[in-house]
C-alpha cells in the first residue's frame, strides 16, 4: 500500500465518520425554516416555540453527559453506531408528530444522537489521524456540520412554498441511514484498542491507516503513554489536568455565548425583525449565512495545520467581535432601503466568517487533542455537555432577550464575549499543532 492509498483510506474513514457531523448540523439547522410553519400548524406561543427548538439542545446535553464513560468502555465506533440509530428513531418520531409534545419528544431523541456524535466524531477522527493532518481531518467533521446546516436551510427554502415542515424534518433520514451503513465498514480506533489491551489488532489497524509508513515509533509512543501514567477520571479535578479541563469548558461556553446559534436556530425570525418581511426571503438570507459558515470552515481546514489553532482563534474572535460591534452600532439607523439590508447582511457575513474561522471549529479540534487517552471520552463528554448547556441557555432565552433588549443591545453583548475570548486565548491557550496526542498528554500532564 503506497502513501496515496494511505491518504485515501484515512480520508474515507474520516469522511464516513464525519456524517455524524453532517447530521449534527442538519438537524440543528433544519428547525430554523420549519419553525415558522410548525408555529402556524400547532399555534405555538413563544415558550412553546423555544421548547421545540431547545429540546434538541437539551437532548444533546443529556446525550453528551451520559455517554462519556460508555465511549471509553464500549469504544468510539460503537457510540457512533448508537447515535445513528437515535438519529433514525428521532427523525421518524418528529416527522410523524401529531401533537407538539410528540414533536418535542422526537427532537429530544435527535438531541441525544447529536450529543453523542458531537464529541465522538472528532474523538474518533483524532485517534485515527497522524499529528501533521489531525487538525484538518477533525475540521472535516466541522465542515460537514456547517454544510449540513447550509443544506438544511436550502431544503427549508425549497420546501417553504409547500409549508411542509414534516418533509423538512423527515429529510434527515437519508444521511442518518448512510451513517449507519458506513460505520459498519469502519475499523475501531487503534488507540482505544491499545487502551483495551488489544495490541495486535491495534497495530494492524494503525498500519492500514498509515500505509507504507513505518508505524513502530508511533505505536510505541501510544503504548508508552499507558505504561508511564496511571490515570483515573478523578485526576481531571487535580493539578495539572484541572487547568486543561477548564480550558475546554471555557472554550465551549465561549463558542455558544458569542451567539452563533441565534442565527442557526432563529435565523428567519431574526431576519424578519431586522426588516426582511417575506418568510422565504428570510429563509434564503439564513441559507447565505450557512454557505458562508461552510466556506470559512473549509478555509480553517486548509490553514489549521499551517498557522496553528491559537492564531486562527485570535483572528476569528477579532473578526467576529468587530462585526458584532458594528452591527450593534448601525442597527438603530437601519432603514427599509435595499442598501440597508445589504449592509446588514454584509456585517452578518463578516461575523459568521470570524466565528467559522476560529472558535466554531477549533473548539472541537482542541478538545479532541488535549485530554489523556485513559479518559478522553469521559473528559470530552463533560466538556461537550457544558457546551450544550451553554447552547441550551442561548436557545431557550434568545427570543425573550431579543424582545426585551432589542437586536442592537443583544449583538453588543455577544461582541463583549468575543473580546473575552480573544483575551483568554491570548494568555491561556498553548499551541498543539504538529504534536502527537501522546506528546500533548505527557507534556501537559507534567506542567
Amino acid at each position: 500500500m503506497n502513501s496515496g492509498n494511505q491518504n485515501y483510506f484515512l480520508w474515507v474513514v474520516a469522511s464516513i465518520a464525519a456524517l455524524g457531523g453532517f447530521l449534527f448540523g442538519y438537524d440543528t439547522g433544519v428547525i430554523s425554516g420549519a419553525l415558522v410553519f410548525i408555529q402556524q400548524h400547532f399555534v405555538l406561543n413563544t415558550l412553546q416555540a423555544e421548547c421545540v427548538v431547545s429540546s434538541v439542545v437539551l437532548g444533546a446535553l443529556l446525550g453528551a453527559l451520559c455517554s462519556g464513560v460508555l465511549a471509553d468502555h464500549l469504544g468510539r465506533r460503537m457510540m457512533l453506531l448508537l447515535s445513528a440509530l437515535f438519529f433514525i428513531v428521532g427523525t421518524v418520531a418528529a416527522m410523524l408528530a401529531w401533537q407538539v409534545w410528540a414533536l418535542i419528544g422526537g427532537r429530544l431523541i435527535i438531541g441525544l444522537a447529536i450529543g453523542i456524535s458531537s464529541y465522538t466524531t472528532p474523538l474518533f477522527i483524532s485517534e485515527m489521524a497522524p499529528a501533521n493532518k489531525r487538525g484538518a481531518l477533525i475540521l472535516l467533521s466541522v465542515v460537514m456540520i456547517t454544510s449540513g446546516e447550509a443544506i438544511s436551510f436550502l431544503v427549508d427554502y425549497g420546501l417553504a412554498v409547500t409549508q411542509s415542515w414534516r418533509w423538512m424534518l423527515g429529510s434527515g433520514l437519508i444521511p442518518a441511514v448512510l451513517l449507519l451503513l458506513g460505520l459498519l465498514l469502519l475499523p475501531t480506533s487503534p488507540r482505544w484498542l491499545v487502551l483495551k489491551g488489544q495490541a495486535k489488532k491495534a497495530k494492524e489497524t494503525l498500519s492500514r491507516l498509515r500505509g507504507n509508513i513505518n508505524i513502530d515509533s508511533e505505536f510505541e509512543e501510544i503504548a508508552d503513554t499507558l505504561n508511564v501514567q496511571s490515570f483515573k477520571w478523578r485526576s481531571l479535578l487535580e493539578k495539572p489536568w484541572r487547568k486543561v479541563l477548564l480550558i475546554g469548558i471555557v472554550l465551549g461556553v465561549l463558542q455558544q455565548f458569542v451567539g452563533i446559534n441565534t442565527i442557526m436556530y432563529y435565523g428567519p425570525v431574526l431576519f424578519n425583525q431586522l426588516g426582511f418581511a417575506d418568510t422565504q426571503a428570510s429563509i434564503f438570507a439564513t441559507f447565505i449565512m450557512g454557505v458562508v459558515n461552510t466556506l470559512m470552515s473549509i478555509v480553517a481546514l486548509l490553514f489549521v495545520d499551517k498557522l496553528g489553532r491559537r492564531r486562527l482563534l485570535l483572528y476569528g474572535f477579532a473578526i467576529a467581535g468587530i462585526s458584532l460591534l458594528l452591527l450593534s452600532y448601525v442597527l438603530p439607523e437601519i432603514g427599509s432601503r435595499a442598501e440597508s439590508k445589504i449592509l446588514l447582511l454584509s456585517l452578518m457575513v463578516l461575523y459568521i466568517a470570524g466565528y467559522s474561522l476560529g472558535i466554531g471549529g477549533l473548539f472541537w479540534v482542541i478538545i479532541a487533542e488535549i485530554y489523556p487517552l485513559q479518559c478522553r471520552g469521559f473528559a470530552m463528554s463533560i466538556v461537550t455537555a457544558i457546551q450544550w448547556a451553554a447552547n441550551f441557555i442561548v436557545a431557550v432565552t434568545f427570543l425573550s432577550i431579543l424582545s426585551y433588549f432589542g437586536a442592537a443591545t443583544t449583538f453588543l453583548l455577544y461582541a463583549s464575549v468575543c473580546a473575552l475570548g480573544f483575551v483568554f486565548c491570548y494568555f491561556f491557550l498553548p499551541e498543539t499543532k504538529h504534536r502527537s496526542l501522546e506528546w500533548i498528554q505527557k507534556t501537559w500532564g507534567a506542567s
